[in-house]
């Protein structure tokens, strides 16, 4: 009896998922559809020809963008998503993109986006900048500047590019006001202690973390972080073991600030690691606004930095979690869904699933 009650018990609950998968799925399935009826119908009222609708002034919306997201599984959104019939350009060739020496000897990073028009030959014309930013590319918490130091390089490239045109229906058609972004990033910068006794101090300190002797570690860390950021890096990672979620935030801040005003190259998993203990931080603190306002520099950080979107899955878990708190259901399910994609833990999958499950019956 035991073993028929286990095996119904189960059976219910693959059910009961079954059933929460499909409310999902056409929840959004009827969310993208409303809204590309009511872009194509937005079009319709231009009166453009069927073969120039693709160069409509009508925006889709970023509902629809995220609705495609969970549908489809893919990032990637333009027009040629909400209008049948049209065939997106495709690159054939382009040369290898070079890093402005200038900008290199400056130590300088950051993307160029160029927006131009593809004639039914694949050349491209009208090349302009729509934005041209620096930053640290290695940074979630980068704060990026317009600059013009790539632009040059950029359009040079894009000159040189050979598309394989838009089609409508089979034929050649002109794209007007295409995109492309273009990243300019260094190599990472490596763990770099600038003195031998401080490299000894810091090892010392993550060994005592290790072993779980946080008072020591923090002795040692305080008495030093004068001296290198990495320090106050560690002080703020023993607060958060700690569960002392106001001073991990209070340390990582100054890390952070620290870090920008002395331009102090810190390696990457570093950073991806303090924006990890800042998010949870918050959410524990129930400081949702300040996670969303994070979470937009984490998400144009992971445009760049797809290798660290393992390591930061419980933190788009958050993310997702402190929409669900402010009532923004269906963007909460968005970053749960990324959360759930990026994730390649099964106990972390099957943990998001049950939360997804769990917020759409409340849509």
């Amino acid at each position: 009896m035991k073993r028929i009650k286990a095996k119904y018990y189960i059976t219910v609950l693959l059910f009961s998922v079954f059933l929460d998968a499909e409310k999902f799925d056409n929840y959004f399935q009827d969310i993208f559809e409303s809204e590309k009826i009511d872009f194509n119908q937005c079009v319709m009222e231009e009166g453009l020809s069927p073969e120039e609708r693709l160069n409509t002034k009508c925006k889709y919306s970023e509902r629809a963008k995220k609705a495609f997201y969970i549908l489809e599984n893919e990032m990637q959104f333009s027009t040629y998503n909400m209008l049948p019939d049209f065939s997106k350009y495709q690159t054939i060739s382009k040369m290898k993109l070079r890093f402005p020496r200038a900008m290199q000897e400056r130590n300088e990073m950051g993307y160029v986006i160029l927006n131009f028009d593809i004639d039914i030959d694949g050349n491209t014309k009208n090349i302009t900048v729509d934005e041209g930013m620096c930053g640290n590319m290695h940074s979630p918490f980068a704060k990026f500047k317009p600059c013009s130091g790539f632009n040059k390089v950029a359009i040079d490239l894009i000159k040189r590019t050979k598309y394989k045109p838009a089609s409508f229906l089979g034929k050649n058609i002109v794209t007007e006001n295409a995109k492309y972004r273009m990243r300019f990033i260094l190599d990472g910068a490596e763990l770099s202690i600038k003195k031998s006794s401080h490299v000894k101090k810091y090892r010392r300190v993550l060994n005592l973390i290790e072993n779980k002797n946080f008072e020591a570690a923090m002795e040692i860390a305080l008495e030093n972080k004068k001296y290198e950021n990495e320090f106050l890096f560690e002080l703020a990672r023993i607060q958060f073991i700690l569960g002392n979620h106001l001073d991990a935030i209070s340390y990582l801040n100054e890390f952070l600030l620290n870090v920008e005003n002395e331009k102090d190259e810190i390696p990457e998993s570093m950073l991806v690691g303090a924006v990890s203990i800042m998010i949870e931080s918050l959410f524990n603190l129930e400081n949702y606004e300040k996670i969303i306002e994070l979470s937009i520099t984490t998400d144009k950080y992971l445009i760049n930095n797809k290798a660290f979107e393992e390591v930061l899955a419980i933190s788009y878990l958050y993310i997702g979690a402190s929409y669900v708190n402010l009532s923004n259901l269906e963007t909460g399910l968005f970053y749960l869904t990324r959360s759930k994609r990026m994730s390649k833990n099964e106990g972390q999958i099957k943990y998001i699933e049950n939360f997804i499950n769990n917020v759409t019956n409340y849509l």
